[in-house]
């Protein structure tokens, strides 16, 4: 008995061995890295949605996430100018907490709420829309802590109200008719177009280290749709912001804006590829804190601009369903950035760690 368990033991053994891959993570820059990767599954010749089992060089295993576009994630840590290394197996990953969240609230309306450790942002839906409420953009979770809190934020208690901070995290980021925090939008004429409202939407990825929605819009009188598919991935303070509109008749010109508020225009940083805020909230006085924002465009040729009191990031000559990609930072001085001198720090950072990615070498 002992000999056959024996050899059924070594079996498996050599089988797991014979299917194990080592990934390698090499850093070519001179900082520390600590990113979301992706691999897609063809070149890992795994089937999307098989259970694998990720560790590092301790043998630790570590969280995965297949994505609904056929992408394994994992969370790597490299030092300046190394690399590192783990071995993928087929297995039953171990349960790991989930560093994302988000789903429509029917407790305000239909908002479509998301987070990750640091952020939190909504999106407003018909509902508000029927109100005859004008709220354009996305509107801005600030938070205090790494745990989730847009739940507690949107009870229904008559006693509390997400406008004030009773210590894990706040709404104070205004909205009304602008574009909020990084919404995309269309110009006509020199005027940004303003968008309504979503229509329809889809939840493609929930955790636990990227939560995705898509997003479609109403088609407009003049036959003009609007899709964007909105990512963020734990420890992140920057949304993948991807959108397209079907039916436009000739080039036009696209953008992504935030409001400026008089009180705080002072702040604006305006760089090639990107432009940073630090917004003074919605009552300053009461507050007394600052919500830094900031559009990047890092793969995307624009022009950084001010039209309507929002700093924008303008593609030119954009045509029908031509992808539009760009990422919405946001930060608040009462949590993990102090000062915009900071949010400078950590734009450049995100910014030198598109242009010079992991490299990612897999030995089958």
């Amino acid at each position: 008995m002992r000999k056959k368990v024996f050899i059924f033991a070594f079996l498996t053994l050599c089988f797991l061995s014979a299917s194990a891959q080592t990934i390698t993570i090499s850093n070519p820059t001179s900082e520390q890295r600590s990113e979301i990767i992706s691999i897609d599954a063809a070149e890992l010749g795994i089937e999307v949605g098989k259970g694998v089992i990720v560790r590092d060089v301790s043998n630790i295993e570590r969280p995965t996430q297949w994505t609904h576009d056929g992408k394994l994630l994992m969370e790597v840590h490299v030092r300046p100018n190394s690399k590192t290394s783990f071995t993928i197996q087929p297995g039953t990953p171990a349960a790991f907490r989930s560093w994302v969240d988000g789903r429509q609230y029917p407790e305000r309306l239909d908002d479509i709420a998301f987070e990750n450790d640091r952020i939190g942002f909504r999106i407003y839906g018909p509902a508000l829309q029927k109100k005859g409420e004008k709220g354009f953009g996305y509107d801005l979770w600030v938070k205090r802590t790494t745990e989730f809190v847009l739940g507690e934020l949107y009870r229904n208690d008559p006693r509390l109200s997400f406008h004030l901070d009773y210590g894990k995290g706040v709404d104070c980021f205004a909205v009304g008719p602008t574009l909020g925090c990084g919404t995309p939008a269309m110009l006509h004429n020199g005027e940004i177009r303003f968008p309504w409202c979503y229509e329809t939407y889809k939840i493609l990825d929930k955790g636990p280290l990227r939560f995705t929605v898509q997003v479609d819009f109403p088609t407009t009188d003049d036959g003009i749709t609007e899709h964007r598919i909105l990512s963020i991935d734990k420890g992140s303070n920057f949304v993948e912001s991807t959108v397209w509109f079907d039916g436009l008749k000739k080039p036009t010109e696209v953008l992504a804006g935030f409001p400026i508020r008089s009180a705080g225009a002072e702040t604006v940083v305006k760089g090639d590829n990107y432009i940073q805020y630090a917004d003074p909230t919605i009552e300053p006085d009461r507050y007394q804190t600052q919500v830094y924002v900031a559009l990047l465009f890092p793969d995307q040729k624009v022009d950084i601009d001010v039209v309507q009191q929002h700093g924008v990031g303008i593609l030119r000559h954009y045509t029908s369903n031509q992808r539009f990609h760009y990422y919405i930072g946001a930060a608040w001085s009462e949590f993990d950035v102090r000062s915009q001198g900071e949010w400078q720090l950590r734009i450049d950072g995100f910014m030198q760690a598109k242009k010079n990615p992991l490299q990612i070498t897999i030995n089958k």
